[in-house]
């Protein structure tokens, strides 16, 4: 049970309010999305794009860093993280969805804090959000990352820490580099996913739900290829009932990234001790 960006059913996503509430709810681990900023500090957001999620637009100091982009496939407009230190993303606010802006670092700490206080060791799935066009802005992800993890003693298999990217060449480079279990997001957009091919650089992929399970019910091939292949699967993202939430379970996953992880903990409780769907 993977609290995706926290517990962001219940908290704004991101924060570290969310993050603790998720695995005092029980969650196994957190799912937690990475960018860079200006000076090399990894940042804790699902994007780099700033003005959806802070109130920099309202900000006349930064009103020249306002700029185009072309990220991954979409060109966007806006203010980035990489045109601001760390120190000056702390200064953005917007309550109402995160705030204040932390870095990987607060929440490895974070995890560990809560792993002692709970005397359980709770995961952690780092997302590496556009590497390469970070490597391109002089921001390699590859080397700060695995520094990071080294820093606070979390780069083996033990450490429950897993990396993850829809970024097959990213995970691809990496992989020779750490001993840390890589997760090959998925979509739509792929044609043709070679589970076989996939698990000679990662030890899992991360589809999107429904490619796992269909509305009527029916469990998709994709679950089974994996297998076979020796891959492992966590599907994204659980937002439903905690009905829907076993049904995805029953189906054979081997875990599910959930904006609600009080219900995933209900739906493995009850599927373990056997209550009819």
């Amino acid at each position: 049970m993977i609290g995706h960006r926290g517990a962001p059913g219940h908290l704004p996503e991101h924060s570290l309010d969310s993050y603790r509430l998720a695995i005092r709810m029980g969650a196994d681990a957190v799912e937690t999305d990475v960018v860079m900023s200006s000076d090399g500090v990894l940042v804790v957001r699902h994007e780099n794009e700033l003005s959806r999620t802070t109130d920099v637009a309202q900000r006349p100091e930064f009103a020249d860093r306002r700029t185009i982009r072309q990220v991954g496939r979409t060109l966007r407009r806006g203010w980035f993280t990489e045109d601001f230190t760390f120190a000056e993303l702390r200064t953005l606010g917007a309550p109402t969805v995160i705030d204040p802006i932390i870095s990987l670092d607060e929440l490895l700490l974070l995890v560990a804090e809560e792993s002692a206080r709970a005397g359980r060791r709770v995961g952690l799935h780092v997302e590496v959000k556009h590497p390469a066009y970070f490597a391109a802005r002089g921001l390699p992800v590859d080397a700060t990352l695995l520094q990071t993890l080294r820093d606070h003693g979390v780069d083996h298999p033990g450490s429950r820490v897993w990396i993850q990217s829809f970024d097959a060449a990213f995970l691809r480079r990496i992989s020779p580099l750490t001993a840390l279990p890589l997760v090959q997001l998925v979509d739509e957009t792929w044609r043709r996913i070679e589970c076989h091919a996939v698990a000679a650089y990662a030890d899992a992929i991360g589809p999107r739900r429904t490619m796992v399970l269909s509305g009527t019910g029916a469990v998709k091939p994709l679950l089974a290829e994996a297998h076979r292949a020796g891959l492992r699967v966590f599907v994204w993202t659980m937002r439903g009932s905690v009905e829907a939430h076993r049904a995805m379970l029953a189906a054979g996953v081997d875990g599910v990234f959930t904006d609600y992880a009080d219900r995933a903990v209900e739906a493995l409780a009850r599927s373990v001790v056997g209550e009819p769907a």
